[in-house]
């Protein structure tokens, strides 16, 4: 059951990726202030995302003993 929601994340942080990756050119093409913003929070929030998934992949490998 982990491996599924393990599998889940990293589905979901491929597609925030593209939305990250979205958000970069969102931002790089903005031509008003808001609109940069709103494209940094949201490849800062993919990032974020990310990170989060390596981390709780990795806490559940370690909880499974599979170092």
């Amino acid at each position: 059951m982990k491996s599924d929601i393990t599998l889940g994340y990293w589905v979901l942080c491929a597609m925030l990726v593209l939305l990250g990756c979205l958000g970069i050119v969102l931002a790089s093409q903005a031509t008003d202030t808001a609109m940069q913003v709103f494209g940094l929070v949201l490849a800062g929030f993919a990032i974020f995302f990310c990170f989060f998934a390596i981390h709780r992949s990795h806490n559940a490998t370690e909880e499974q003993g599979e170092h």
